[in-house]
């Protein structure tokens, strides 16, 4: 199928029988070949119907079965490359098809957005309710699908050089796609890609080689929002078999970063009831070309490719990319990252196009409860995905492999560069927000949390106590404050070799080698954020540096001079959780118990204080004066501190 802008006079190509590429390692490579066979496909298939829109001719099925396999054969008297992709020839693979539509056709080699364009023959034989016919009907060609789905290619072309794409090991399936722009939107096609947990008819695996299939029906099929509240049966984040629990979560989050002027930076989602056909995959799988009719998330494309995809090595080539870019949008990014609370953020879901600006995707594993996560996104120190970049993933992960003793940290990669203090002035954020985050925080503290569940539509009240309590940090406490409360929250991590969403000690920037000693592939002597190095730190970015107890919070939050009755707010909500320790047990990681505390305080010590899912305490309205307040405040602390050292005493540590 293909699709032009009816401005245009070139066709854009967006779907033909030859963009499905065979299985296998060389399928998704960019070839001379391929803009060959769409400049034949261009000339000699399409056929111009008016409206914008050009699809396959009338007779395309019979030039279809004459091209035959490119491969082997000469197109508009080009000889192939033996060497290069060979193509799939849909009327080759499943010949004595139909041309229908999606109601007529029950598996279908290749689909067409939109509807039938006028003078096209269909020859698939309509259903009928009294038909005894239970023969499936397979078409090559249908009409009707308002998304085409297709397979992720295993590399792509990124500024001259093939890189790889990560394609995941979940049996959650995730396609690229093409839909219909609206029209508002200036028409034409968009490129898109489509996630399904569930509902997919032929045990359709995302990775042809896995046993493990999305399954074909969905536990919460036929639920309502209200079902789903009030058995509280979705989780608290979007990670989960359940398709409507994770729809309303990725369209809140969507919403939420929108209406904070964030939605530039992590593409736009939507559910879209789907009218399609698995791909062909050469009619090879039990899959190939079966039809769907189900709900799945839509998701606008991230240009570009993965930081991981770039390689792990600091070199100038990656440095010189990253600051190329709008280097505002790790800035946001960041406040992002706090606001909603991501706890999955690392290099295979940071993308970056060729002109170095960043996109965020996969923001399913967000919004936890800070008791069991809270925050866990390379773009900020002192959490897992950061340490990993930092010392190593064998580091972090050697107590599951007992080797602690043997193996070593690992030099800093590429990742550590996304720590946005190398971004922004002076190391620090505070409470530098646009107008447009600063206005939606003091709506979300406005609101209560029970109408920001309602507004939302999120599964939990949970989610909207805390995002209610984000907002109210980050307005008050400032970013670094709202961070190191929120560490101070989490369990604790450590240099042990624990793997998990832990709270570590927030250590010094390195925003390049000339900094930091670094894996580096080629020899470099520039930085991200300021190419000659010149970062200079205010003395609130270096007191947010240590470790993230209940103690330095209160210090830091003194030394920031946040005003008395704020600094008590959230030390007594911090405190409440400490107090709260005994009511559970250690039993969520036992390969992750509470690190001791340790008074003597530096930038290693990677220590914090535990917590629960009790609620958070309520900011107490009332200011005594500000002596008066810090006295309380020094006896508060003193009893907290022998309260997580009894604690820890009665786990085990």
């Amino acid at each position: 199928m293909r699709v032009v802008d009816a401005s245009t006079s070139d066709a854009r190509v967006i779907q033909s029988a030859l963009s499905h590429r065979k299985l296998g390692p060389e399928y998704a490579i960019p070839s001379v070949q391929q803009a060959r066979d769409e400049a034949f496909w261009s000339a000699n298939v399409a056929r111009d119907v008016g409206g914008g829109a050009v699809f396959p001719s009338v007779d395309a099925p019979a030039q279809l079965g004459a091209l035959g396999d490119v491969g082997d054969a000469s197109v508009r008297g080009v000889e192939a490359d033996a060497d290069e992709p060979v193509f799939r020839d849909a009327i080759g693979d499943a010949s004595g098809g139909f041309v229908g539509t999606f109601e007529t056709c029950d598996t279908c080699a290749l689909c067409a957005l939109g509807d039938v364009p006028a003078g096209v023959a269909l020859t698939a034989p309509e259903k009928s309710s009294e038909s005894s016919s239970s023969e499936p009907t397979h078409c090559t060609l249908c009409y009707g699908c308002n998304v085409i789905l297709d397979r992720i290619e295993k590399r792509v072309v990124f500024n001259g050089k093939s890189r790889p794409v990560q394609l995941g090991a979940s049996n959650t399936a995730v396609f690229k796609g093409q839909v219909l722009r609206d029209e508002a939107d200036g028409g034409g096609v968009k490129d898109v890609f489509v996630k399904a947990w569930c509902g997919l008819k032929g045990e359709y695996r995302h990775l042809p080689h896995l046993e493990r299939w999305t399954p074909e029906t969905c536990p919460d099929e036929g639920k309502t929002y209200q079902d789903i509240v009030k058995s509280k049966s979705c989780p608290d984040s979007g990670m989960t078999p359940n398709r409507y629990c994770n729809q309303h979560f990725l369209n809140a989050i969507d919403k939420i970063a929108v209406e904070a002027g964030l939605g530039d930076i992590t593409p736009r989602t939507w559910t879209l009831l789907a009218k399609t056909f698995t791909p062909w995959d050469e009619g090879q799988m039990s899959s190939s070309g079966a039809k769907q009719e189900l709900l799945v998330q839509v998701f606008d494309k991230a240009p570009g490719v993965s930081l991981e995809s770039l390689g792990a090595g600091v070199d100038d080539e990656k440095i010189d990319l990253i600051n190329s870019g709008d280097l505002n949008r790790i800035k946001d990014i960041t406040l992002f990252e706090l606001l909603t609370s991501q706890r999955d953020r690392h290099g295979q879901n940071v993308f970056f196009d060729e002109f170095g600006n960043a996109t965020v995707i996969d923001n399913e594993t967000a919004m936890i409860s800070s008791a069991k996560a809270g925050l866990n996104s390379m773009f900020i120190p002192g959490g897992q995905k950061y340490e990993t970049y930092r010392v190593g993933y064998n580091k972090m992960t050697c107590a599951m492999n007992n080797n602690c003793d043997t193996v070593p940290e690992k030099l800093p990669t590429v990742g550590i560069l996304l720590d946005y203090r190398c971004y922004v002035e002076g190391g620090y954020i505070g409470k530098d927000y646009s107008p447009t985050l600063t206005a939606y925080l003091e709506k979300l503290e406005g609101l209560s949390a029970q109408e920001i569940q309602d507004y939302y539509q999120l599964s939990r009240l949970q989610m909207a106590e805390e995002l209610k309590e984000r907002a109210h940090d980050m307005l008050h406490l400032g970013f670094e404050g709202a961070v190191k409360k929120l560490y101070a929250s989490m369990r604790p991590g450590d240099i042990a070799g624990t793997f998990g969403t832990f709270a570590y000690a927030i250590v010094p920037p390195c925003c390049g080698p000339r900094q930091c000693t670094m894996s580096t592939a080629r020899e470099t002597t520039s930085c991200v954020g300021e190419p000659n190095c010149a970062h200079t730190y205010i003395k609130e970015a270096q007191a947010w540096i240590g470790p993230n107890t209940l103690a330095s919070l209160a210090t830091f939050l003194e030394i920031i001079g946040v005003r008395a009755s704020d600094e008590r707010d959230a030390v007594t909500q911090v405190d409440a959780e400490v107090a709260a320790i005994p009511n559970i047990t250690n039993t969520t990681d036992p390969l992750a118990p509470p690190s001791p505390v340790n008074d003597t305080m530096n930038d290693t010590t990677f220590t914090t204080t535990a917590t629960t899912d009790q609620p958070i305490v309520q900011p107490s309205p009332d200011a005594a004066g500000h002596i008066a307040v810090l006295k309380e405040q020094i006896e508060r602390l003193r009893a907290a501190l022998e309260r997580v050292r009894d604690v820890e005493k009665k786990v085990g540590t």
